[in-house]
């Protein structure tokens, strides 16, 4: 999958919790800057073992400076979410 994303001009930023992902994914989304979200484990993993599910968080090479500032700004100072 990381061939396509790279063939679509998107670029890896971050792999975060689901719920630390989607407070990004907001941030991503008022700030205009398009995103793809894909899952680390999947929903039977998370189900069946009880980890919590991590997204992988991708952005246009393009936008990515502007996303790391927002991601910068979101979690500077916190743990490794």
């Amino acid at each position: 999958m990381k061939q396509n994303l790279q063939e679509t001009g998107y670029e890896f930023l971050v792999e975060k919790e689901a719920m630390w992902a989607e407070m990004l994914i907001q941030a991503l989304k008022e700030n205009g800057i398009p995103y793809t979200a894909l899952p680390v484990y999947g929903a039977g993993l998370v189900i069946k073992a009880g980890v919590k599910e991590r997204m992988r968080i991708f952005v246009p090479a393009e936008k990515k400076p502007q996303a790391e500032e927002i991601l910068e700004e979101l979690f500077s100072g916190s743990e490794n979410q």
